[in-house]
């Protein structure tokens, strides 16, 4: 049987025009994401500029950044000097996602710290919408860590494996009682002390 395939003739391509047209409301230069945006405009809050007091909100920003603009804009208040403040993080006081930050004078040795995030009854408000968020998009801990490593962020909170642990405990009591219950019921009626 001969080959089916000859070798050397080239298939024949169809050249297609790589120019679409596109016509969605006149828009032609928008990207999908930014159409993706705008129609969910109306179940999120997007805000271009916002103020601190009107909501809490978390922004991701690097510390040198942060150490740089208390130097170009803070004086101290004990040496009232300029540029002379070192912003750290206090490692030993992370709490998931949250941690302390201080901003320390380098000449008078003054300093000042807060947490980077509300406290709550559950915790701190950071941790509880990252766990919140992960869980919404449909991803776990695994997740959660693999971002937090590519992000150079602290590792995520043990919000997972609590309430991971938590639930399969309350699905296991639930499974036993009902399995204890219909084998109550089953010698009960067994031994004919329920009427039917």
């Amino acid at each position: 049987m001969p080959r089916a395939k000859k070798f050397g003739h080239q298939k024949r391509r169809l050249i297609r025009k790589k120019t679409s047209v596109c016509v969605v409301r006149g828009k032609c230069d928008v990207s999908s994401s930014k159409k993706k945006i705008e129609k969910s405009k109306g179940y999120f809050d997007y805000e271009d500029n916002f103020s601190a007091e009107s909501q809490s909100r978390f922004v991701i920003i690097d510390l040198n950044m942060l150490n740089d603009i208390f130097n170009n804009i803070a004086k101290c208040r004990y040496c009232d000097r300029s540029f002379c403040f070192d912003v750290a993080e206090n490692k030993s006081s992370r709490r998931g996602l949250a941690s302390s930050i201080s901003a320390t004078c380098k000449y008078c040795g003054s300093s000042h710290g807060s947490m980077t995030s509300n406290s709550v009854p559950a915790g701190y408000e950071v941790n509880l919408r990252f766990v919140y968020g992960m869980r919404c998009i449909g991803i776990g801990k695994s997740a959660a860590q693999t971002f937090c490593a590519l992000m150079n962020l602290p590792p995520p909170p043990a919000k997972f494996e609590k309430d991971c642990i938590r639930q399969f405990l309350m699905r296991w009591k639930l499974l036993h009682h009902v399995q204890w219950l219909a084998a109550l019921m089953k010698l009960l009626l067994q031994t004919k002390t329920i009427r039917t």
